[in-house]
This record gives structure tokens, C-alpha cells and sequence, in this order.
């Protein structure tokens, strides 16, 4: 069997191993890979680098699988009734979470039980995250890590989530405010004017000179971060250029007859 033109994913390959150990020891993991890679022609010593176990244990491990099959694997360390390969009852099934470029998909026991949940809708993620942790099917490092907030403020949200409903703990229920107290209409009104007719005459329409001009006149402490913040959200910025070319455009234009 040659393996040299296959493909190898470490994602999935680590993905598949963390599955694996929930239902068998990490050593008969181990004497599973040591003896299949052997079967495959790989060198004793690389073999034992690779899964991490001596050499002479995965010699013996081979030895007794050829002389006595499938309950060579079984760790003889361990106490058991019978002599057939015991296998200790599966732990309580698991979940897992990737992170996926758009998704975040949550896998319980194997892949054919996936929850794929977009990383944009945070509520919900939030929701089946903090659930999970609650009835410990995931760790609070892993929904911490995938919610990128702290495991201290995870912890506190969990609490809060088991006493209270969804829109109390995780539901941003907070309003900008309505009105603009520092700018208001007769400011705005101001902004606009200066900038149309500085824009019209070429001289300079910068957030710092139309600040000056508004604080001088309307005898306001408004900061120019203001008055830019407001520059862009009227879209006066978008006719700088074009504001010249229309006034030019009018002057042209003969005036109608009434």
C-alpha cells in the first residue's frame, strides 16, 4: 500500500484524534497508530517519535497483536474479569467547536451532528455557547476563546444567563442619544451654510476652519471632531467637489421666463 501520494490535513488530523479519545485510552490510541503505520512500512523509530511511545513498547505491542489479535491492545495493566478486550463504558458525549470563516459550527460526539451557527448573529452564538458550558459539554476555555471575551466575564455571564432570560444578559439594550444637544438645527443650519458657500468660493472647507467660524458665530465650545462627525453624516463632504460645478452650471443657464 503506498501513502506517499495522499494528503494528509493536521487540522483534521487532530480534529479526528481529539474524537478518538473521547471513547478510548490515550494508550491504546497510541498502539492503534504504532501498529497501523507499522503495517504501512514506516520505520520502528520514527514510528515511536511520531506517537510518542518507546520503541521497545511498540515492539512488544506488535509481538502480541501478531500472536494474539485485537485484546493485545487492551492496556494488561489495567484489572479486567474477563481475558477478551475490555472497553470502558464511552464517557458522556462531548462537544467541539470550530471556527470556521464565517461560521462557527459546534459538532456533538461526530460530524454527522453539527450545529453551524453564523459568527455574525452573536446573540444566538452567545446563547448555544454559554448553554453548552452550563451543562459542561464545553470547557470554559474553548466558548471564552470563541466568544473572544475573558474567562472571568464568562463565567459571569453563564451565571447570569441561568438566572435571567436572554434580552436581560445578552441583548444590548442600549439607545444613542435621540437628539444632538451641542448641535443643533441652527448649528447644523450654520454648518451647512459656511461649508456651501466656502465650498463655492475655493476657500477652505476643513472641519478646524468651519469650527472656528461655528464657535465664533454661534458662541459655542463645539470641538472640531464634532463638527467633522457632522460633516460626514450630512454628506457634505460627498458634494465638496461637485457643489462648484453645479453653481457654475446654474450661472449658465438661462433663467426661465416667470
Amino acid at each position: 500500500m503506498n501513502c506517499q501520494d495522499i494528503v494528509f490535513s493536521q487540522k483534521q488530523s487532530q480534529k479526528r484524534i481529539d474524537m478518538a479519545l473521547r471513547i478510548l485510552p490515550s494508550q491504546v490510541l497510541k498502539k492503534f497508530l504504532f501498529f497501523a503505520l507499522y503495517l504501512l512500512g514506516a520505520r520502528l523509530n520514527a514510528i515511536a517519535s511520531l506517537v510518542e511511545m518507546p520503541e521497545e513498547s511498540g515492539k512488544t505491542t506488535i509481538s502480541r497483536v501478531m500472536k494474539d489479535g485485537i485484546p493485545a491492545f487492551h492496556d494488561r495493566r489495567q484489572s479486567a474479569k474477563t481475558n477478551g478486550l475490555h472497553i470502558p463504558p464511552p464517557p458522556p458525549s462531548q462537544a467541539s467547536v470550530i471556527i470556521e470563516e464565517d461560521y462557527c459550527a459546534i459538532t456533538f460526539g461526530d460530524m454527522k451532528h453539527q450545529l453551524k451557527i453564523p459568527r455574525n448573529h452573536q446573540v444566538h452564538l452567545r446563547t448555544v455557547l454559554l448553554s453548552l458550558l452550563q451543562a459542561n459539554l464545553l470547557s470554559v476555555h474553548t466558548v471564552s476563546s470563541t466568544l473572544g471575551i475573558t474567562a472571568a466575564h464568562c463565567r459571569e455571564l453563564s451565571a447570569k444567563l441561568a438566572n435571567d432570560d436572554i434580552t436581560e444578559v445578552l441583548v444590548d439594550k442600549r439607545r444613542g442619544q435621540k437628539q444632538d444637544f451641542l448641535v443643533d438645527l441652527s448649528v447644523k443650519a450654520e454648518l451647512i451654510q459656511h461649508f456651501a458657500a466656502r465650498a463655492v468660493t475655493g476657500h477652505s472647507t476643513s472641519s478646524q476652519a468651519l469650527t472656528e467660524l461655528i464657535n465664533d458665530t454661534k458662541k459655542t465650545t463645539i470641538s472640531s471632531r464634532t463638527i467633522r462627525w457632522h460633516m460626514n453624516k450630512l454628506g457634505l463632504m460627498k458634494i465638496k467637489k461637485t457643489l462648484p460645478q453645479l453653481v457654475e452650471t446654474f450661472k449658465k443657464t438661462p433663467k426661465p421666463a416667470c
